[in-house]
């Protein structure tokens, strides 16, 4: 085909304008040294945040599956520099076993205005702290605080652990109650129940026979007890976190309360940003902040920020919910359940009746 003789010449009618092979070519190679180029400081971007951010990642599952915290899955949630850096393991790590360290997770120098929210509100958290979350005033007898578990077979590992071997499911979740979320429960639940709040257990395995479909089973469950007993004001889902490093390793979360080490707590709080009908989410929110300012009161340490979710993890169905995460993986039943004993104390005071 002949080209054009001129630039501004218009061709014979009917007749298509060829295309300068060599020029398209050229303009094809520079764009994809533009998409290159665009690649690039994506990956540079990418790897500065993390590195302010300590590298650090939290993993998560769906609803259905995990609570969203602390599972590897399909999503990541960034994770903050930690408050204290990671405390080295003396011992010697065999090859393919994955490493634990201890992290403070609490992040106190953040203040109490610092919230792990996903969700597109904005709370007033300084108002929220001064609610009152105290129990109604009730002459009728009946249990007023519901623990159960919708994760029951949650485990612990054994104090003084330094790394996993093996299938991490084998290592992470059990169904011994002496070492899974249970024995946090029973830790709970006593303590209430020695501070006046009437409270009672389930210890139904709704993770059995998968983590799939627990949370329709433990929702089923709530009804029931609800139903049997209309005194119940407040259910507590109690769960424990599994909270990963950016390279694999599993974090054991420390806090210090009464002096001694010990697993730190997390209150998940649901809200109706799935579109659940849920008008009180932000009495749970009031709750689980002051919640966690009771916790790092006198020198302790074992409040982690408050986490904001867009799922309503079924808490709409109680007057009153929190989902709970005492501990991680990598803690032991023995750091959980003292941890559990502060949570116990803490709510008692903030339940009862503050006129």
């Amino acid at each position: 085909m002949t080209r054009l003789p001129m630039q501004n010449a218009l061709p014979p009618a009917g007749r298509k304008i060829p295309i300068d092979e060599t020029f398209y070519g050229k303009r094809r190679i520079f764009a994809f040294f533009l998409i290159c180029c665009a690649l690039l400081i994506a990956a540079v971007a990418i790897t500065s945040l993390l590195a302010s951010r300590g590298g650090s990642l939290w993993f998560e599952r769906g609803e259905d599956e995990k609570e969203g915290v602390g599972e590897t899955g399909d999503a990541t949630l960034e994770n903050t520099a930690p408050e204290l850096p990671p405390t080295p393991s003396e011992a010697v790590i065999p090859e393919g076993a994955i490493p634990i360290f201890s992290r403070d997770l609490s992040y106190l120098s953040r203040g109490e205005g610092y919230l792990l929210n996903e969700t597109p509100y904005a709370p007033d958290l300084a108002a929220l702290l001064q609610w009152d979350v105290s129990l109604r005033s009730s002459a009728a007898e009946g249990p007023r605080v519901l623990i159960l578990h919708t994760h029951t077979s949650e485990g612990y590992l054994p104090a003084g652990s330094a790394y996993i071997e093996g299938a991490i499911g084998d290592a992470v979740y059990t169904k011994n109650s002496e070492q899974n979320v249970i024995s946090v429960g029973e830790t709970l639940c006593r303590i209430l129940n020695e501070k006046g709040i009437t409270a009672m257990q389930c210890t139904v395995m709704h993770d059995d026979p998968t983590l799939s479909g627990a949370y329709e089973r433990s929702a089923e469950t709530v009804r029931t007890y609800l139903e049997r007993y209309p005194t119940i004001e407040l259910v507590i889902d109690l769960h424990r976190d599994a909270v990963q490093s950016a390279d694999g390793a599993y974090v054991r979360s420390e806090g210090i309360y009464d002096g001694e080490a010990t697993a730190q707590v997390m209150a998940v709080v649901g809200t109706d940003a799935n579109g659940t009908p849920f008008d009180n989410w932000q009495q749970n929110l009031a709750l689980a902040l002051q919640l966690r300012h009771a916790l790092n009161q006198d020198g302790n340490s074992l409040g982690r920020p408050v986490y904001l979710r867009n799922a309503s993890f079924y808490q709409e169905l109680a007057p009153r919910a929190l989902l709970l995460e005492i501990g991680s993986a990598a803690n032991s039943p023995e750091e959980a359940s003292r941890a559990a004993e502060a949570v116990g104390k803490a709510l008692a005071s903030l339940l009862c009746d503050q006129s």
